[in-house]
């Protein structure tokens, strides 16, 4: 059962991040999603939103793969979880600048899968945020307990 909820959230999660990249393709070309100021700058979010998802569909494509296989070594796992980590904080980052500086009145950026890449990106912000608080109480709670020894 654990096995087909996996492979259901990956095959879920490959359609929508393929529909992504897709989109931020299309985005590339289209003249107004460029915008009028901050010509280049829109350029190199829309190239970087666009690489950072086709590793993500790798690392989708990955798990799936995973899910019939046996388990990563945790060495592996902690390296692929702070990729991820500095892909999900650069994506957020772009994703702001990118829509930022794009028209409102762009065509080409109006389509469905612009909404997709804002919720993931308030799901990568929540990640981070959720990472971050995690490792302050992790961090917080060494201290106290060498407090305790040192007593």
């Amino acid at each position: 059962m654990k096995n087909i909820l996996a492979i259901s959230a990956s095959i879920i999660g490959i359609i929508l991040l393929y529909f992504a990249y897709t989109y931020l393709v299309k985005l590339e070309t289209c003249l107004c999603a460029q915008g009028l100021t901050n010509v280049e700058e829109n350029k190199s979010n829309i190239t970087h939103l666009k690489y950072i998802e086709l590793v993500l569909l790798i690392v989708a494509l990955l798990n799936l793969f995973f899910a019939f296989k046996r388990k990563l070594s945790p060495l592996l796992s902690t390296i692929f979880f702070f990729i991820i980590i500095m892909l999900y904080g650069v994506f957020v980052l772009n994703v702001f600048k990118l829509f930022r500086n794009m028209p409102a009145d762009c065509e080409c950026a109006l389509q469905w899968p612009r909404y997709f890449i804002y919720l993931q990106s308030i799901l990568y912000t929540i990640t981070l945020l959720l990472v971050f608080v995690s490792i302050f109480i992790f961090m917080y709670g060494i201290s106290k307990a060498r407090k305790g020894l040192r007593k």
